[in-house]
């Protein structure tokens, strides 16, 4: 169980790196949802008429609930879960060697999601 927990982990961070650094080749690049999606603008969300100098859209949503704001906050409150999921449900597969099997997951995960998986199809 811990395992599909890194592994969906382990998609979140991809995801973020995604919409931080390469969002306009990215499938979350659709102009209807820039606003949520891209890293460069979605910032404005948390704050009242996309301003810092007025004041938060709602209450905490710069802080504790800034995961509503934006897909890079959401991505890294799922992250967070998951990796909370996997330590809760964590049951010793092979010992010391889980480490090993944990971060290969990781890795593999991340690498094919960040460079495959959430990159737009050129034709």
């Amino acid at each position: 169980m811990s395992l599909i927990f890194i592994i969906l982990a382990a998609f979140c961070n991809a995801v973020m790196d995604v919409l931080s650094t390469r969002y306009y080749i990215s499938i979350f690049s659709i102009p209807k949802n820039r606003q949520f999606w891209d890293w460069n603008m979605s910032w404005r969300n948390k704050w009242q008429w996309g301003e810092k100098a007025n004041g938060e859209k709602f209450l905490f949503s710069s802080t504790i609930l800034s995961f509503l704001t934006d897909g890079w906050h959401l991505a890294k409150a799922l992250m967070l879960m998951f990796i909370s999921f996997a330590i809760i449900f964590y049951k010793p597969m092979l010992g010391i060697y889980d480490i090993f099997i944990f971060s290969i997951a990781w890795g593999l995960t991340f690498e094919f999601c960040y460079n495959k998986l959430l990159i737009k199809k050129i034709r």
